[in-house]
């Protein structure tokens, strides 16, 4: 379960496992409020790949497209 220090290594490796299989991916946000702390997941339904991405810079999400 690789976790990532900057977001363009993140999103880079989000974006291919997304498209070896876009019915499968499934992303997760969630925000603590109480530390500000902001945690991205991506994975697959075969759980064989499971990224994460933490940050304390809530302007990172500014940085997310749907």
């Amino acid at each position: 379960m690789p976790q990532y220090q900057t977001w363009e290594e993140f999103s880079r490796a989000a974006e291919k496992l997304y498209l070896a299989d876009p019915m499968k991916a499934r992303v997760v946000l969630k925000y603590r409020h109480s530390d500000g702390n902001l945690c991205v997941k991506v994975t697959d339904d075969l759980v064989q790949w499971h990224l994460n991405y933490y940050t304390l810079r809530c302007g990172i999400a500014g940085g997310l497209e749907t």
